[in-house]
C-alpha cells in the first residue's frame, strides 16, 4: 500500500508542478512569485491561518504586469486553488478573478460568474493541467454561490472607475 500512495503522491505533485508551471518560471525573478509557489505547494485544509496569511500576503506582492487576459489568466489557477482550500480569504484576492473581466467590459455580475466557467472550460480543453482538480471543484461547486461577493467586486471596480 505504502508504493501506491508513494505513487498517487507523486502524480499530485506533477500535477501541481504543471498547473503552476508559469509562477515557479515567474518566482526565477520575482521572490515573492517563489515564495507564493512554495506555499501554495504546502497548501492545504489544515494549513494555518499565519502561513495562510504568509501566503496571501506574497501572493498580493507578486504584482504580476501584462494586458487583462494575460492577468486573469495568470492568477485564475491560483486564486481558484487558494479559495478551495481557504474559503474566508476571499476578500483578498477574488477581485484578481472580477477586476480583469470588468476591464474587458463585463460589469454585470449575472455574466461573471459563467464568464469564469466559461474560461475555466476553454483553458482546460487546451491544456488538461492548467487548473487543479481543487480548483475545478471551487469553480463548479462553490463559486455559484458567492453572487453576492462576485456583486462586491464589480461594485469596487465601478468605485474605482469613477474616481
Amino acid at each position: 500500500m505504502g508504493i501506491l500512495n508513494w505513487i498517487k503522491k507523486k502524480d499530485i505533485k506533477s500535477e501541481f508542478e504543471k498547473t503552476f508551471s508559469d509562477l515557479k518560471r515567474m518566482g526565477e525573478i520575482k521572490s515573492n512569485a517563489k515564495r507564493t509557489y512554495e506555499l501554495l505547494a504546502e497548501l492545504d485544509f489544515d494549513t494555518s491561518d499565519s502561513q495562510s496569511e504568509l501566503l496571501i500576503s506574497e501572493f498580493n506582492n507578486i504584482q504580476y504586469q501584462s494586458n487583462t487576459n494575460s492577468f486573469f489568466y495568470f492568477y485564475f489557477p491560483i486564486v481558484t486553488h487558494i479559495l478551495y482550500y481557504k474559503p474566508k480569504y476571499e476578500k483578498e484576492i477574488l477581485g484578481y478573478l472580477i477586476a480583469p473581466n470588468f476591464a474587458n467590459g463585463d460589469t454585470e455580475t449575472k455574466t461573471l460568474i459563467p464568464l469564469i466557467k466559461s474560461a475555466m472550460e476553454f483553458k482546460l480543453s487546451d491544456n488538461k493541467n492548467y487548473l487543479t482538480q481543487e480548483s475545478q471543484n471551487w469553480i463548479l461547486n462553490e463559486l455559484p454561490k458567492l453572487e453576492e461577493e462576485v456583486e462586491r467586486e464589480v461594485q469596487k471596480c465601478w468605485k474605482e472607475l469613477n474616481e
